[in-house]
């Protein structure tokens, strides 16, 4: 029984905070102000690396390190949510079946915009 417990207790934890770190942007129902999608899907937000965004004419030069091929991904200036709660880049993306991603969000700190 406490086995059986336990298990259920982990499972029921991993659907609540299965976001980790960025469970926020979940919580605070983020919409990308472009698509008007929602922001986050269960694995598809995470940090981004100090010095892998850039400030460019239009909008910011995002390498997310995670999509070879694809990066740097350009993010135009009125995609940007002004929301990042700890002065953080954030960037949400999910892909397709053929492994292409697309990008969902993009969070940056209210001061970056």
């Amino acid at each position: 029984m406490r086995v059986w417990l336990a298990v259920a207790s982990t499972l029921i934890c991993t659907a609540v905070f299965g976001h980790g770190s960025e469970q926020w942007i979940n919580d605070a129902s983020l919409v990308d102000p472009v698509s008007k999608i929602l922001c986050c899907g269960p694995t598809d937000c995470s940090a981004l690396a100090p010095g892998s965004v850039e400030r460019v004419q239009g909008g910011y030069k995002v390498n997310t390190g995670q999509w070879p091929g694809y990066d740097p991904f350009f993010v135009e200036w009125d995609r940007a949510l002004p929301f990042s709660p700890d002065g953080h880049y954030h960037i949400c993306i999910t892909h397709d079946e053929m492994l292409i991603p697309n990008l969902r969000c993009f969070i940056a700190p209210p001061s970056s915009t």
